[in-house]
């Protein structure tokens, strides 16, 4: 039964994960606009959902996974808040 809450927590982590991803790439040319609370609470939400992917497969023992899914966050939250408006 323990294995089948890891499996589902998975599941439901690659979900929003990917929901996140998607929510990242529809402001990524008007991430610079959003205020300064929006765009913390749009890279935590990323980073807290990175994490818990990366949590859970360290713990099972998937570490190249964890890597992976560790190099991406970074990636991920780093050219959104590191990248330079585009000029109109």
């Amino acid at each position: 039964m323990e294995m089948l809450f890891i499996v589902l927590h998975v599941l439901f982590g690659l979900g929003a994960f990917a929901g996140s991803l998607l929510l990242a790439i529809s402001f990524k040319d008007k991430f610079h606009e959003l205020s300064k609370l929006q765009r913390t609470a749009l890279l935590v939400t990323i980073g807290s959902l990175f994490a818990t992917l990366v949590v859970t497969m360290a713990a099972r023992g998937n570490v190249i996974f964890a890597l992976f899914f560790s190099f991406l966050a970074v990636g991920a939250c780093g050219y959104l808040a590191f990248t330079k408006p585009k000029k109109a």
